[in-house]
């Protein structure tokens, strides 16, 4: 259902609130500087309340440096009128011609955990879109009231101290950055701003539903009830841990284009930590590896390094990786057993990145022309499922040949992505084609077609959900400093 400003609820938080101004705005965007001359942003709007706030006055902001702004509604299909709600966003918007798309998130819905599959799909998705559209910078709307929220939640949870600091107002996902401008701004200001916009917005039902942690935590905290508020201390605390946990990354850690990483444990042993910067540095590597959205719980992390300082040459499941001492290394590679081992066919209908197949949620498959290639044949999956890697002539070539690649553990090796076909091996990721071509040569094997490229015109690319590391906790400005 969609309510208007002026309902008696609505009125009253507007009316407790302060509306934001181009001038307020201007201050919100400022940490987030350089954007390009002419900026292009993307902005996530649900419809409710505090993103058509985010959306207005950002369009506002874009228009007068000569950019433009790109409304965007992900709509979930989890709610039978949701397809109606996210058309009357784009009609709403069409008023301050603002742009407005809308996509949908297909496929098969979760039966358990749904705010938090959905969260993760949304972001996929907008993220997918910024790639499509040559965009860097998505806005996301997550207010002051988010972050009593999330922190009181995490708080519960018993989280470390980078849980404890709440939301960054700057991250990054595979294709741009994710800002969230709002997040010194209260509920109140953005609804007293829709007012002052004379604009209205729809309420999701599922924001009063308290079989949702979020909303109960969101009660507790109306009624006094509950959680803590946000401790500039503990943001001072995280921008000095990520300071060290760059450090740890910097020195020690080696991250292949096949997706392995590998940790020199002299150099990383060397940072005695005593704030948990190591145990957070393990986490990151493993997160990105595994193809992940979240790091493996604090204490499991704890645990493995605690392992590893018993004995170097401990092996480790862990975060759907394995975690494997050998040479003075901490190898941490993908686990074949956690990893879906079904071979996928390599045809335009299998499609799910721009012109590219996504493989485990960490390699693309980037091919100039899918609907070129033959409609069977091609197939995609770890390396471990094509006969010639089990030879010994194929991998005593590959030591000769690529050595750094040659003398990783075997199950390293085998779960690095391939491209084959019935006549046998085409490509690895993290290897030239050329590469491939003298190895295959070298075991006597069917070697690819062309050299330097595919025969079709692609490569692989190694695309985690999340970057290794994206440094620098954003802090936000502080509120009493805004509407001054």
């Amino acid at each position: 259902m969609t309510d208007r400003v002026r309902s008696q609820q609505s009125h009253s938080a507007a009316s407790s609130g302060t509306p934001l101004d181009a001038v307020v705005f201007e201050r919100l965007m400022t940490p987030f500087l350089p954007f390009e001359k002419n900026p292009k942003l993307a902005v996530g709007v649900s419809g409710g309340a505090d993103s058509m706030a985010l959306t207005l006055l950002a369009h506002d902001w874009c228009r007068n440096r000569g950019g433009v702004l790109l409304a965007v509604t992900v709509d979930h299909g989890l709610r039978g009128d949701s397809a109606s709600e996210a058309k009357k966003v784009g009609d709403q918007l069409a008023k301050h011609g603002i742009d407005h798309v809308i996509a949908p998130w297909v496929g098969d819905k979760p039966t358990g955990a749904i705010q938090e599959q959905a969260r993760i799909a949304r972001y996929d998705i907008l993220d997918n879109i910024l790639r499509d559209r040559g965009i860097f910078h998505l806005l996301i709307a997550h207010h002051a009231d988010d972050q009593a929220e999330t922190i009181a939640m995490r708080d519960a949870h018993g989280t470390k101290v980078l849980g404890l600091s709440g939301m960054t107002g700057r991250r990054f996902l595979r294709h741009g950055r994710m800002l969230r401008p709002l997040l010194p701004v209260s509920k109140a200001d953005l609804m007293a701003t829709l007012a002052a916009f004379d604009q209205e917005w729809i309420e999701d039902p599922s924001n009063t539903n308290e079989k949702f942690e979020r909303v109960r935590v969101r009660n507790d905290l109306s009624r006094g009830t509950g959680g803590k508020l946000r401790d500039q201390s503990a943001s001072d605390h995280r921008i000095a841990l990520e300071t060290s946990i760059g450090e740890i990354l910097a020195s020690s850690v080696t991250l292949h284009g096949s997706g392995i990483a590998m940790i020199d444990q002299d150099a990383f042993f060397a940072y005695a930590s005593n704030n948990g910067a190591d145990i957070y540095a393990l986490g990151q590597v493993v997160r990105t590896v595994g193809g992940a959205a979240y790091m493996p719980v604090f204490d499991a992390l704890r645990d493995a390094l605690a392992q590893f300082g018993r004995d170097k040459t401990a092996r480790i499941s862990l975060g759907g990786c394995m975690l494997h001492g050998r040479k003075g290394q901490i190898y941490i590679y993908r686990e074949l057993g956690r990893m879906d081992r079904g071979a996928v066919p390599v045809s335009f209908e299998n499609r799910d990145v721009q012109n590219g197949i996504r493989w485990d949620n960490r390699f693309d498959l980037m091919v100039d022309d899918l609907e070129i290639l033959p409609e069977a044949g091609l197939m995609i999956g770890p390396i471990d499922l094509c006969d010639v890697f089990h030879t010994k002539a194929f991998r005593s070539a590959l030591r000769e040949i690529v050595p750094f690649i040659g003398n990783l553990p075997r199950a390293a090796l085998a779960s690095m992505p391939a491209l084959y076909d019935k006549e046998g091996l085409r490509s690895v990721g993290g290897l030239e084609v050329s590469e491939l071509s003298d190895v295959l040569s070298a075991a006597d094997c069917e070697r690819p077609l062309g050299r330097g490229e595919f025969a079709f015109g692609g490569r692989w690319r190694f695309a985690p959900r999340v970057p290794l590391w994206e440094s620098g906790f954003k802090s936000s400005p502080k509120p009493d400093n805004l509407l001054a």
